[in-house]
């Protein structure tokens, strides 16, 4: 197998690494900005200008957490970008150089750098995924619909959240896209 070569949408680093099946369907992390998102969104990519070429940083392919089918992730819908959830607090915001959230996603200016928590708690069930409205300046929509200041709401999969004007999916993992062969 060969070397891949793709370029970060957000900084026009080119990157590298080693093809391994299914790579197609892999998150990529920029190691020089730290973008996450699936290879397609990077492959796209190659049609932008000035790549600065490779850097000693390597690029990574990023795995799930061993249990992250039951755990989820988030896919931003107009990108693709996927992001993991991590079990416990998962603050979501914009990706800003002084954003102090968990998962940076977008570069919405409507998007505040800590919009929403969505909280992932182990139950006898599995894992429960809750909204957490953190008093951000801009207002969080569940599936369309504005939330009030200060709700908690239990998340399925398929729910849709708009963060300024981001849309947002709370997605199961899907195992064929995450796992290498």
């Amino acid at each position: 197998m060969g070397k891949i070569f793709i370029v970060c949408p957000e900084c026009h680093q080119q990157l590298s690494f080693s093809e391994v099946p299914n790579y197609q369907n892999m998150v990529v992390e920029c190691p020089k900005c730290h973008f996450k998102a699936n290879v397609s969104v990077y492959q796209r990519g190659l049609q932008a200008r000035g790549a600065h070429g490779a850097d000693e940083m390597p690029t990574q392919l990023i795995f799930p957490p061993k249990t992250a089918t039951d755990i989820g992730q988030i896919r931003v819908v107009d990108t693709n970008e996927i992001q993991f959830l991590n079990e416990g607090q998962n603050i979501i915001g914009r990706r800003a150089q002084t954003g102090t959230a968990d998962i940076k996603i977008s570069n919405d200016m409507y998007m505040s750098r800590q919009h929403v928590r969505i909280d992932v708690i182990k139950n006898e069930n599995g894992f429960e995924h809750r909204l957490v409205e953190i008093n951000s300046k801009n207002i969080v929509k569940l599936n369309g619909k504005p939330i009030n200041r200060g709700d908690i709401i239990i998340l399925k999969f398929g729910d849709t959240m708009t963060l300024g004007t981001t849309e947002i999916m709370l997605e199961a993992n899907d195992k064929e896209s995450t796992i290498l062969a």
